[in-house]
């Protein structure tokens, strides 16, 4: 009876997967939240984190919007036309007794049973790949701006010079 009572929730949810405007969408809100988790603890600025999390949300809304496509090309269907007809070929071409048979058999059945299981692999690597390198083009981004993502004293940037104007020579 769970299933019955989440099933309005699951068609949601499903409408949103098999969208691609939902799923960039999804996949651009979930780039930018794993961006920002990324700096959690960090000592970087907030408007520095905010860009960092909208380039990753760019680029995730990007690699989302094709995952409706991916799923639909590594589905058991596609996978098992495209696989039939060439196991078909084998089995009708290489000679092989009736264990061999099994094993190729089997061995069929199971790359069109994981396909759709590679697709989530796929899909998930690809939205943590486009919002790392969303993150990396957003840090860029802020750092054109002039947003120091140290915090003063720490390196001889120019913030970290005129932040220790006043402050004694070290060595001296």
């Amino acid at each position: 009876m769970l299933a019955g009572k989440f099933d309005p929730q699951m068609q949601r949810l499903r409408a949103i997967a098999n969208s691609p405007v939902g799923s960039a969408v999804a996949g651009g809100a979930a780039a930018a939240g794993l961006s920002a988790l990324g700096n959690v603890g960090s000592d970087k600025p907030g408007e520095r984190i905010a860009i960092e999390a909208l380039g990753a949300a760019g680029l995730g809304a990007v690699a989302g919007s094709q995952l409706p496509a991916l799923r639909q090309t590594l589905s058991k269907q596609n996978v098992g036309n495209a696989v039939g007809p060439a196991m078909a070929d084998v089995l009708n071409n290489v000679p092989m007794d009736d264990a061999e048979r099994v094993k190729f058999l089997n061995i069929g059945k199971g790359a069109v049973d994981a396909a759709p299981y590679g697709s989530g692999a796929l899909s998930a690597a690809a939205l943590t790949a486009a919002g790392g390198l969303g993150g990396q083009f957003g840090g860029g981004a802020a750092n054109l701006m002039g947003i120091d993502p140290e915090n003063p004293g720490s390196s001889n940037t120019m913030g970290a010079r005129y932040s220790m104007g006043g402050m004694p020579p070290m060595y001296g």
